[in-house]
């Protein structure tokens, strides 16, 4: 890696107007002497042990922000050390009611797989799962856990027995407040059995389609997987019928469940869904009536091209998503295919509107493309649509240091901003936009150019290791949706904000090698006040000795 500009003084008159001379582990460093980091987070990541078996994610519970004043004249340097918390203590005990494999085995001798899933206090966080599998305890099952404390969603899966079919569906317990010691006894009795037919259109088959539940906020399944049989058909022209069993649990009756039912895979049909309330009339889950009536129209054959300004064939991944099929709005449709060497792709669809997007493939040169579709039934091939790809549009500038030196060698970042998250039923009803692909450059004689797809990234310049620069860091920039954009960026990187300290275990023994992870809340452009995710601002490892030096940015640039 190319070495850029190293940050050093002896005398304050060194580093300009707002800025200081000030030890920095050591050394001597001009730093900021102003600094507005309101909210900050730190996570720490400590190395992946051989007892944990996977990086825990520790989101420490302190206001680190608040350390950082308006105004410092000896400089934005300061003493924290990061002690991680001790874990929680998880015993779980479950005991699982009904009669399984026709009454040979019972809920309580089917293992089960535990998932605790952080939330995360602020959208964007990494997302961190930890797991375990239960052991026999009596006539139920029971499993412990060490996982830092916090708010998790909880998902229960039993697991499969040698010889049994007849599985007991799964538990989804979400938003459990974990404090250090958490013990949950779980008494499921038997579940509950959602039971009826289907109506299906002549001439349809659905032999191996699924139904499941899903609770609405995750789509987590908690029921068991019925796998449909279809038996003869009737009479030509006539409906058929066909039965469906499965077995659920509903512990949170805040949230209304939705029923899915799910084509084969590579069945030209689209996945439906009927929310529990509007189909168990007097709440009862016996004797349902669903209907496939409304999706009596067959598939459509649509064939198009992807193609750059000049009609030449730019071959790209193509999802194709549902916006409105017809007579059927809570039916949902989309399918991740491929072009052919001559951006040619195939698809048969229910008729309706959708939307179609593509993204070049191993081609920074030109852009992704939205594109609606729409068209009626019929036997012909929807043939002969477009989806034009523009150029990539162009993200370049240049990068001073504080006295106007070149920031050689320091890496360009443009990461796509996460949107705002969404309900489960809302992402799979709703064409969400593809998120525009990441990219990377280096600053050569200050300046970098990067192609970049039409999106909000979250963009970051990293100077070389040791160069005691903090990162420059610029949430939510737009790269404007028009053919070959250019975005002029004029940038100065900043003095840095320091914390330094040492690095903690939960005995107090000093931590080594531990990623320390500084994350900003971003707020919404619209509503101001309204955190709408968080950008990376800096990141460093801990020494042997526990040791670390964390450079930010004094606030994110604008």
């Amino acid at each position: 890696m190319e070495s850029g500009p190293t940050n050093a003084c002896d005398l304050s008159a060194e580093c300009g107007p707002g800025a200081t001379c000030a030890d920095v582990s050591g050394q001597r460093a001009c730093v900021s002497t102003s600094a507005r980091l309101d909210g900050l987070i730190l996570e720490i990541r400590p190395r992946a042990s051989r007892e944990v078996g996977a990086e825990v994610s520790h989101l420490l519970d302190v206001d680190v922000g608040s350390r950082f004043s308006p105004d410092a004249p000896g400089g934005q340097v300061h003493s924290l050390d990061l002690g991680l918390p001790p874990p929680a203590r998880v015993e779980v005990t479950l005991r699982l009611g009904g009669s399984y494999c026709d009454g040979l085995t019972t809920g309580g001798q089917f293992p089960v797989k535990a998932e605790f899933r952080r939330i995360a206090p602020v959208p964007g966080l990494p997302t961190q799962s930890y797991s375990a599998l239960s052991e026999p305890n009596g006539d139920s099952q029971r499993f412990q856990l060490a996982i830092p404390a916090g708010s998790y969603h909880l998902y229960l899966v039993p697991q499969a027995r040698s010889g049994c079919r007849d599985v007991p569906p799964p538990i989804f317990l979400p938003n459990q407040l974990v404090p250090e010691q958490w013990t949950l006894g779980i008494n499921a009795e038997a579940p509950a059995v959602l039971q009826g037919s289907l109506q299906v259109p002549a001439g349809v088959r659905v032999d191996g389609w699924k139904l499941d539940l899903v609770e609405p906020l995750t789509g987590s399944v908690i029921s068991q997987v019925g796998i449909l049989h279809q038996g003869e058909s009737g009479p030509p022209g006539t409906a058929s019928r066909v039965e469906f069993s499965v077995k659920f649990y509903w512990p949170d009756r805040d949230e209304i469940p939705r029923i899915r039912l799910r084509p084969r895979d590579g069945e030209p049909r689209p996945t439906v869904y009927w929310g529990l309330e509007e189909v168990a009339l007097h709440g009862s889950t016996a004797n349902l009536a669903l209907s496939l009536l409304q999706l009596d129209a067959a598939a459509r054959r649509v064939e198009g091209r992807t193609l750059d300004t000049m009609d030449n064939p730019v071959p790209s991944a193509v999802r194709i998503q549902s916006a409105n099929i017809d007579q059927a709005p809570t039916a949902a449709y989309k399918l991740d295919t491929e072009t052919d060497a001559n951006g040619l792709f195939r698809a048969d669809l229910p008729p309706g509107e959708y939307v179609v997007f593509a993204q070049p493939i191993n081609d920074t040169t030109k852009a992704k493309a939205r594109q609606p579709l729409k068209f009626a039934a019929g036997d012909d091939c929807y043939c002969g649509q477009s989806v034009v790809l523009p150029e990539a549009g162009t993200l370049r500038g240049r990068v001073q240091g504080p006295k106007g030196e070149l920031m050689d060698g320091a890496s360009v970042f443009a990461v796509p901003s996460l949107g705002e998250g969404t309900t489960y039923l809302h992402q799979v009803l709703t064409p969400e936009p593809l998120l525009p692909r990441q990219a990377s450059g280096v600053l050569r004689d200050g300046a970098f150019s990067i192609r970049a797809d039409p999106g909000e990234f979250d963009f970051s310049v990293r100077p070389t290791p040791g160069s005691a620069y903090p990162w420059l860091v610029r949430p939510r920039l737009v790269v404007p949706a028009t053919d070959a954009a250019v975005t002029d960026l004029e940038l100065a990187m900043p003095y840095p904000a320091v914390l330094q300290g040492v690095v903690r275990d939960a005995s107090g023994a000093e931590l080594g090698d531990a990623a320390v992870v500084a994350w900003l809340p971003v707020e919404s452009k619209a509503a101001q006040g309204t955190l709408t995710g968080v950008i990376q601002v800096g990141e460093t490892r801990s020494a042997p000795d526990g040791s670390y030096v964390l450079l930010l940015p004094p606030s994110t640039s604008r």
